[in-house]
């Protein structure tokens, strides 16, 4: 089952909403691969690559805000996802989202915020 867990939080409460909603989104594609649902996977795909977007933009704009240090390597994550992400969307157009798509986006965000995003939930606490 695909949800977020509460050792994915990064103690910033608006971020941990995102990254739930992200998780949500990640479970409608995993339900329109296993259905085989298309015209439901491409949408879910559309929705899921669209909110990483904001999402990221959010993240990226409070991490400057704080002066994390491993800023520009975290953007570059956020880039190299988004690119991937923008062609399993084209794929997505024209046939079913697959297990493995799903596997991968799931993996990647999982331990994106485990790794990457708790690096910088420590600056977030600082007082600035």
């Amino acid at each position: 089952m695909i949800e977020w867990t509460p050792a994915l939080s990064t103690g910033n409460e608006l971020l941990d909403e995102q990254h739930k909603a992200i998780f949500r989104w990640l479970a409608e594609l995993d339900s329109a691969a296993a259905q085989e649902r298309t015209l439901f996977g491409a949408y879910a795909i559309t929705r899921l690559k669209n909110y990483t977007r904001s999402h990221f933009a959010a993240e990226e704009a409070l991490l400057k805000a704080t002066g994390y240090p491993g800023l520009e390597e975290h953007m570059a994550e956020h880039e190299t996802f988004r690119a991937r992400l923008a062609e399993l969307h084209l794929k997505s157009i024209g046939e079913d989202i697959s297990a493995d798509t799903v596997k991968f986006l799931t993996d990647w965000l999982t331990n994106h915020i485990a790794r990457s995003d708790m690096a910088y939930a420590p600056y977030l606490k600082k007082p600035r």
